[in-house]
């Protein structure tokens, strides 16, 4: 009984190596990941992802931008920054107007004239 479970172990692995020494006959997963950042400062809520890795960088770079300038930051915006492949979405919320589009303003200083979508509503 021992040597019967033996054979079959040996068959198993035998077999498994041989679907292992074919890889290329194998699914690669081409699904893709997400990055994200939060940004905190003098109370302003930023959020920012992208889905590879130029884009969480791209997003991050809107994101510490946005976080940093000081008339955005009193009394703060709330703004998600995604990019996708190189394009960027903005959206929340700012004081005003004037705040609103100095943020949709750097967002387009930094990712390009035309890539950028979506706006922060005015709260006042």
């Amino acid at each position: 009984m021992k040597m019967r479970h033996g054979v079959m172990l040996a068959a198993a692995l035998a077999m498994s190596g041989t679907a292992f020494a074919h890889g290329d006959k194998h699914a690669k997963y081409e699904g893709s990941y997400t990055y994200s950042s939060s940004y905190t400062m003098n109370g302003s809520n930023i959020h920012s992802g992208g889905m590879t890795y130029d884009d969480a960088v791209l997003a991050d770079k809107i994101a510490s931008a946005l976080a940093n300038d000081r008339k955005l930051s009193e009394p703060g915006i709330t703004a998600t920054v995604v990019a996708n492949n190189g394009r960027v979405s903005l959206n929340g919320s700012a004081k005003d107007i004037t705040q609103a589009a100095r943020a949709e303003r750097i967002a387009s200083d930094i990712a390009g004239r035309g890539n950028v979508s979506g706006t922060l509503d005015s709260q006042g």
